[in-house]
């Protein structure tokens, strides 16, 4: 047996940069088994479910047991003219919320972040994400006592003003209930969003600002060329995930503030679910609804996310 000398040297097998990571974060990874785990039984699993929507399926018969009837549930969908019209007011409401929402988190993020006086900017803080944390029904009822003809706070006001002769039932007229529910929905949860740019706004370099100041920038130049530039990923990243949620989210509001009268606008995706898939029986009518909601969402997402990697913003 030849004896190894000093000039050869053993070859150990080389790990790709994709292992080295996993070793490097094992400890990260046995953390995440169980979100993973959670994830798995719980999201994916019961996504088996969806085959209802392709079968014609009855109280009382096994899901196997239920005779096939392909893409006949969606063509009924489609043609259904409830659901176009509640994917219309799924969308328009939810893009003015989103819209309207991010604007004012990230306006009252940037004031209090100029504002010099630290218990001014707490109360206002506080003041502004308290209602984040109060129920929905809660919200509902006060903004339909606010807004009752009856001895309501707003048409009080009107009244007194001038502005009109009698009550006006705000929450009768559909063509007025988006933005009615966009101002509600955004007066209840822009102070919490506007904590997380906030949180940008602190990462910003403070050099950055010394520079500003020296070169002559007033206060709005350093706004507009510092802190909108320096929270600009963070914007794009939680509108990635409002789009990403944007055929999901909406029913409890919509639910809670509209009524019969306002009916063709209030009416949302989920809340037609109810009506014409659970409230009838018709399970496998609401599962291809889901479906499609999934469907449009992901496709949503991966648009969104796609223009966004151009400007290296992406979440993934």
């Amino acid at each position: 047996m030849k004896p190894i000398t000093s000039g050869t040297t053993a070859r150990m097998p080389r790990l790709s940069p994709t292992w080295k990571k996993m070793k490097k974060q094992h400890i990260m990874l046995y953390m995440s088994v169980p979100i993973m785990l959670h994830l798995f039984l719980f999201q994916y699993v019961p996504l088996w479910g969806w085959l209802m929507a392709f079968k014609d399926y009855t109280v009382g018969l096994s899901l196997w047991e239920a005779p096939w009837v392909g893409f006949d549930n969606f063509r009924t969908l489609f043609q259904h003219e409830d659901f176009l019209r509640s994917l219309r007011n799924t969308f328009v409401m939810n893009v003015m919320g989103v819209t309207l929402g991010t604007v004012c988190a990230i306006w009252l993020a940037v004031v209090l972040n100029e504002l010099k006086n630290k218990y001014f900017i707490r109360t206002v803080q506080t003041m502004s994400y308290l209602p984040h944390f109060v129920s929905m029904v809660v919200v509902a009822n006060i903004a339909v006592t606010m807004l009752s003809p009856d001895n309501g706070l707003i048409n009080t006001l009107l009244v007194k003003l001038g502005w009109i002769d009698q009550g006006v039932f705000f929450l009768a007229k559909g063509e007025w209930f988006w933005v009615i529910h966009t101002l509600i929905i955004t007066w209840k949860n822009f102070g919490w969003s506007a904590i997380i740019y906030l949180a940008a706004i602190a990462g910003i370099d403070p050099s950055l600002y010394d520079a500003a100041e020296v070169d002559g920038a007033r206060r709005w130049q350093r706004i507009r060329y510092i802190v909108l530039p320096g929270i600009m990923p963070t914007i794009i990243l939680l509108l990635i995930l409002s789009i990403g949620n944007l055929m999901k989210s909406g029913f409890e509001s919509q639910y809670l503030l509209g009524n019969v009268l306002t009916q063709e606008y209030s009416e949302v995706v989920a809340i037609f679910v109810l009506r014409a898939g659970l409230g009838t029986g018709n399970f496998s009518f609401g599962t291809a609804i889901g479906i499609f909601e999934s469907v449009v969402s992901i496709t949503m997402l991966l648009i969104v996310n796609a223009i966004a990697r151009k400007y290296r913003n992406n979440l993934f």
